[in-house]
C-alpha cells in the first residue's frame, strides 16, 4: 500500500506524488478526493513518469508551489459555492485512526481512514448525507463490533480544525460534542471500566493538519507529538508514524500528565510550539551545512597539500630508489628485487597516507558532533526559558481568575443575606399591622358586650319599674 499527495483529477485517473518525490498515475474507481489530499493507492503503474530522485531540488520546489497554488485558486473559485464544501475536520484516534470532514450544517461530506485499521473500519461504511451525530453513531457501532475498547483502559483523543467558520469557538463546541457522544456510549457499553477509557477534546490549527498529513499521521497524534517535545520519552518526526499512539501516551506518564485538567491547550499555543519547532530544525539544518562547506573546504585544502608532499615525497624516494637499485646491482642484486622492494615502500607509503587521511575525518567528525551537542542544549535551554516564563503567566491568570471567582461568590452571599433581611423586615411589619387589627378588632368586640349589657339592665329596670 502506496500513499501520495493528489495533485491532478482526471475523469478516470488521479495523479498524485509520493512520499519518495515520484509521480504515479493511479484509477480512480469512484474515489471522492480533493487536491492535495493524501490517499493510499496500490501501485499499478511500475515505471515513474518522473523519477524524482535526481539531483533537481528547484523542480521539487516548483512542484510543490504549483500544488499550492492549485489548492488556494481552488479555494477562491469555491469560496461561497455549495454547502458541500468541507468546513471542518474532525479526528478521532483510538488504534483506528479517521478523520470526517463536515460542512457547515455538519454533515459529513468526506472520510478517509489515516491508518490500515482506520481504512478497515471504514470498509463498505455509506456516509454521504449522514449527519455528524448519525454518522458518531456509526462508528460507535463498527468499534464495539471490532472489539477495539475490550481491554477495559484506553486513551481516545478527538482534534478538531475549523477550516472557514467565523463562528468563535466552534471547533471547541464540535470536538467537545463528539467527546460527548463517545463518553455516552461509553458508559453504556463499558459501565465498569468506563473510567480507565478516556476521551480528551483538542482544537488544532491548520498548520498542525497539515504537517500531519504531510506526515501521514492524525491531527490528533501530530498534537501530541508536540505537547510531549520535552518530555522524557519525546517522539522523533522518523518515530512518528510508526509509534502507535496509545504508546506515546503512556511513555509520557499518561493523557493526565500531558494535558492535565486545569490546562487549556489553544489553537495558537500548538501553533507557536509547531513554528519554534520548525525554526530549530532551519537553524540546526542551517549549521549542519556551514559545517559542510567548511569540512569541504578543508578537506579539498589537506587533500591539495597532501598531494604536494606525496609528490614531493614521490620525487625524493624514486631517486633513493633509482640509487638504491643502482648500488644493488653493483651488489649483484637482481632487478625483480628492486622492483619488489620498490613496490613494497610504496605500498607501505599508501597505507600511512589512507591511515593519516581516517584520523583527519574522525577529528572533523568530532568537532562537529561536539558542536552540534552544543547547539542543541543551547536551543533546550532557550525553549524551557520560555516555557517556564509562558506557565508562569498562566498561573498569575489562573490566580486572577480565582480572585475573581471568589469575588464574585462573596457579592452573590452579601445580596442573599441582604434579601433575607429584608424578606424578615418585611415579616414582622406583616405580623404587627396583623397584632394590632387584632386588638383593634378585640376593643370593637368589648364595646359591643358592653353595650349589650348596658342595654340588658336597662330594659330589666323598666320592667321592674312596672
Amino acid at each position: 500500500m502506496n500513499r501520495g499527495v493528489v495533485i491532478e483529477i482526471a475523469e478516470q485517473s488521479i495523479l498524485v506524488m509520493t512520499t519518495d518525490g515520484e509521480f504515479r498515475q493511479v484509477a480512480k474507481q469512484g474515489r471522492n478526493c480533493q487536491l492535495g489530499e493524501e490517499i493510499t493507492f496500490v501501485d499499478i503503474y511500475k515505471k515513474p513518469l518522473v523519477n524524482w530522485r535526481a539531483p533537481r531540488p528547484f523542480a521539487i520546489a516548483a512542484a510543490s508551489i504549483f500544488c499550492l497554488m492549485i489548492v488556494a485558486v481552488l479555494s477562491i473559485f469555491n469560496e461561497g459555492g455549495s454547502n458541500n464544501r468541507v468546513a471542518a475536520y474532525v479526528t478521532m484516534d483510538i488504534n483506528p485512526s479517521i478523520e470526517v470532514g463536515i460542512d457547515k450544517n455538519e454533515t459529513v461530506v468526506e472520510v478517509r481512514g489515516i491508518n490500515d485499521d482506520g481504512i478497515e473500519l471504514l470498509k463498505d461504511v455509506t456516509f454521504k448525507g449522514l449527519s455528524l451525530d448519525s454518522f458518531s453513531d456509526l462508528i460507535i457501532q463498527r468499534i464495539e463490533k471490532g472489539h477495539y475498547l475490550d481491554s477495559g483502559e484506553a486513551d481516545i483523543i478527538i482534534a478538531s480544525t475549523v477550516l472557514n467558520i467565523e463562528e468563535k469557538d466552534y471547533d471547541i463546541e464540535l470536538s467537545e460534542k463528539v467527546k460527548l457522544k463517545l463518553i455516552d456510549a461509553i458508559n453504556k457499553t463499558h459501565a465498569v471500566s468506563s473510567e480507565r477509557i478516556v476521551v480528551t477534546a483538542i482544537t488544532a490549527p491548520q498548520e498542525v493538519r497539515n504537517e500531519a498529513i504531510a506526515q501521514g499521521v492524525s491531527t490528533g497524534k501530530k498534537a501530541v507529538q508536540l505537547l510531549t517535545r520535552n518530555k522524557q520519552k519525546s517522539t522523533t518526526d522518523d518515530e512518528l508514524k510508526e509509534k502507535p499512539i496509545q504508546q506515546m501516551i503512556m511513555e509520557n506518564g499518561g493523557i493526565t500528565e500531558i494535558l492535565p485538567k486545569e490546562r487549556i491547550i489553544t489553537k495558537e499555543e500548538l501553533k507557536s510550539i509547531l513554528k519554534e519547532i520548525n525554526a530549530e530544525k532551519e537553524e540546526l539544518k542551517n549549521v549542519k551545512e556551514s559545517e559542510k562547506d567548511k569540512d569541504k573546504d578543508k578537506n579539498e585544502d589537506n587533500d591539495e597539500k597532501d598531494k604536494e608532499d606525496k609528490e614531493s615525497k614521490d620525487d625524493k624516494e624514486s631517486k633513493d630508489d633509482k640509487e638504491s637499485i643502482i648500488d644493488r646491482d653493483r651488489g649483484k642484486k637482481s632487478e625483480d628485487e628492486a622492483v619488489n622492494l620498490l613496490n613494497k615502500k610504496e605500498e607501505q607509503e599508501n597505507k600511512k597516507e589512507e591511515e593519516k587521511d581516517k584520523q583527519e575525518k574522525k577529528s572533523v567528525k568530532d568537532v562537529l558532533e561536539n558542536k552540534k551537542d552544543e547547539i542543541k542544549d543551547e536551543i533546550k535551554d532557550e525553549i524551557k526559558d520560555e516555557i517556564k516564563e509562558l506557565q508562569d503567566k498562566e498561573k498569575n491568570l489562573r490566580e486572577i481568575e480565582k480572585n475573581k471567582q471568589k469575588m464574585e461568590k462573596e457579592k452573590s452571599e452579601l445580596k442573599k443575606k441582604f434579601e433575607n433581611n429584608l424578606g424578615r423586615i418585611r415579616l414582622d411589619s406583616r405580623t404587627r399591622s396583623n397584632e394590632a387589627d387584632n386588638r383593634e378588632g378585640r376593643n370593637d368586640q368589648k364595646d359591643q358586650i358592653n353595650q349589650e349589657n348596658r342595654q340588658e339592665i336597662a330594659s330589666n329596670w323598666w320592667i321592674w319599674g312596672r
